[in-house]
């Protein structure tokens, strides 16, 4: 990965009571990956916002780093996250 083609942008993601974001995550410490978006759901909040893209790297939720966090704590923090979600990006600049 050449780090010079790569930007950093946070994405605030609002969810309705009950909703998920509509996000796929792989990855964590235990898969031997960088978290990071697999799949968007097509009309899902995180697909509408237009910020996301699969391949981004999610470097953190609401401020906790998930670089040292299994892909089960991941998927937990973002489950557990509440209405406002604050995703830090690592992406591709094109």
């Amino acid at each position: 990965i050449n780090e010079d083609r790569r930007g950093t942008v946070l994405v605030e993601l609002q969810k309705k009571e009950g909703c998920g974001l509509g996000l796929t995550v792989s990855g964590g410490i235990d898969k031997n990956q960088r978290p990071h978006v697999s799949n968007l759901r097509p009309g899902s909040i995180a697909h509408r916002c237009d910020a996301l893209l699969v391949g981004d790297d999610i470097v953190s939720v609401n401020g906790i780093q998930t670089a040292n966090l299994r892909h089960e704590e991941i998927i937990n923090l973002l489950k557990n996250a509440g209405t406002n979600v604050t995703l830090e990006i690592d992406y591709e600049i094109p």
